[in-house]
């Protein structure tokens, strides 16, 4: 009998702790997954800024070059 109590308790704590472990790593994915996220989030950012930068300029150079275009235009008629 003692045997089997002793195995019983064993068999018990290995249960428990494979319960514990299991959530434990479910909590840890959660944990890594929003840190993963969050540092995309921000190379992402890193990443468009500098090309949404460099849109706006090219806007702004297209823009220029049109009313330059425009005003040759008037002066040659």
């Amino acid at each position: 009998m003692n045997k089997r109590n002793w195995m019983s308790a064993v068999g018990a704590v290995f249960l428990v702790s494979l319960i514990a472990g299991c959530s434990g790593e479910k909590e840890e994915k959660g944990v890594v997954e929003q840190a993963s996220d969050k540092v995309a989030g921000k190379a992402v950012e890193y990443i468009n800024k500098p090309l949404d930068k460099a849109k706006q300029s090219q806007a702004a150079q297209n823009a220029q070059s049109q009313k330059m275009d425009d005003m040759l235009q008037e002066s040659g008629e």
